[in-house]
């Protein structure tokens, strides 16, 4: 198995990111507008509500906006790993996915829809019987919530680490197919999974920071993330 320095991957990342912070940072904050501004719009057109229709069509706004996003997603992480293997990019490469067989990507934006609304529900869920035991003294399931919430968390993290390099995958090799791209992203993953959580965990003071400067932070902060997982996955592929 490879032997992964992390040290040594996000040396790689500062370097490359030399002279480019200013353009990745406007490239993230694109991101970041379009997607405020999707969801807006979602919000808008349909406004969660009580009836079946009002229901049906807020999670089919929600399922597109998300399908949308995940693609522009997808271009970025092309951006990324164009710099890792250090050849040029622009800005216009964050919509490069919708032209590069976007099927997959939309297909995989629902396997990440299904599992966040799964993992909330849960959450709200033990929320809800830990206020009804701290404002009413009845929490008769707040134990059962407590244990299925801990499953819930460990299976999350486990699948979110294993589907980690899924969309290096689709930028690498566009023409695969979902089942291929999902496939290959999860048997890179095997065997790797602690050495990439230790990789985020390294990275959490800097998210600190970005939490203290209002979110400013994380436009510069990202492409370093970013970057250092771009050849967290040419380590991991060979590439």
């Amino acid at each position: 198995m490879e032997k992964i320095d992390t040290k040594e991957l996000k040396w790689y990342a500062r370097s490359v990111l030399n002279g480019k912070h200013a353009s990745l940072a406007g490239i993230t904050l694109l991101l970041t507008t379009l997607n405020l501004l999707l969801n807006f719009l979602c919000l808008e057109a349909a406004p969660y509500g009580t009836g079946i229709l009002s229901i049906l069509l807020y999670f089919g706004c929600s399922i597109l906006i998300n399908m949308i996003y995940y693609i522009l997603l997808a271009g970025l992480y092309g951006i990324y790993l164009n710099i890792c293997n250090n050849h040029s990019f622009r800005w216009t490469d964050l919509f490069s996915a919708f032209t590069q067989h976007p099927e997959p990507v939309a297909i995989y934006s629902l396997v990440q829809y299904a599992l966040a609304y799964t993992c909330t529900q849960i959450g709200v869920w033990w929320l809800s019987e830990a206020l009804n035991l701290l404002f009413y003294g009845d929490g008769g399931n707040l134990l059962l919530a407590t244990v299925v919430t801990a499953i819930a968390a460990v299976l999350y993290i486990f699948l979110k680490l294993s589907l980690s390099m899924v969309l290096f995958v689709h930028a690498d090799h566009p023409d695969l197919s979902f089942r291929e791209m999902l496939k290959e992203g999860w048997q890179l993953m095997n065997g790797h999974r602690p050495k990439f959580f230790y990789l985020g965990l390294s990275f959490l003071g800097m998210f600190l920071l970005g939490l203290l400067s209002f979110g400013i932070g994380f436009l510069f902060v990202e492409p370093y993330i970013y970057t250092t997982e771009g050849y967290f996955y040419k380590k991991i592929s060979g590439r």
